[in-house]
């Protein structure tokens, strides 16, 4: 078993709930039994910077192929194209506490983000929308009706700072809007002033769905 797998297995293991690591595969991944007597496969990688799909596509070219693949440690981005290549293999991917909110999903391959999945669903569905694709874990390329594309990325902030807006930019690169993930808080001013100073907008959720009428 590899380190990151056996680091994530103990740490299961200390934990009191109804999941449980009964066996490793070939492919070292772990086979993870729910409290329903359940059984789901997650691979665990141990990657760092921006995971691309190249890196992911070996997971599934063998007999066992994970419902769930997790990176560990958790700060860094996948692509638009290992998610997409993901997807297409009827699985999620996540972070290390997925394992417990995918393990209550029914099927565990259609764990999707409680957040991301909102914002997904909300765009899509907007009068102007034609498509909407991942460019990042929380970044969009969001293809317009009517208008230009536009690339939005989602920041967890309350009150989004100008240091939010300058974090995002580093992380990400360009982008056309930057929006708060949580409709508590408000945008500050500076915020804004960076924002357009990178020719971008700082956006809550309504301002977001109004740019993407405009």
């Amino acid at each position: 078993m590899s380190n990151k797998s056996a680091w994530v297995a103990k740490k299961l293991s200390e934990d009191e709930n109804n999941i449980k690591v009964v066996e490793t595969t070939a492919e070292d991944f772990l086979v993870i039994d729910r409290k329903d007597g359940n059984r789901f496969i997650v691979a665990v990688l141990g990657l760092k910077g921006i995971i691309r799909a190249d890196a992911v596509r070996p997971l599934f070219s063998g007999e066992n192929k994970p419902q769930l693949v997790i990176n560990v440690p958790s700060n860094i981005l996948w692509s638009g194209s290992a998610i997409d290549y993901i997807h297409s293999n009827n699985a999620a991917f996540g972070k290390m506490g997925d394992i417990y909110r995918s393990a209550r999903v029914s099927n565990v391959g259609d764990f999707r983000d409680k957040n991301m999945g909102f914002f997904i669903n909300a765009m899509q569905q907007h009068s102007n929308v034609r498509s909407v694709s991942y460019v990042y874990d929380t970044v969009f390329q969001v293809n317009r009706l009517m208008g230009n594309s536009l690339i939005v990325a989602v920041v967890e902030a309350y009150n989004m700072s100008a240091e939010d807006v300058r974090n995002a930019r580093a992380r990400f690169g360009n982008f056309d809007i930057v929006v708060k993930s949580t409709s508590y808080g408000s945008i500050t001013k500076q915020a804004e002033e960076a924002a357009r100073s990178m020719g971008a907008k700082a956006l809550t959720f309504r301002g977001l769905l109004g740019c993407l009428a405009s």
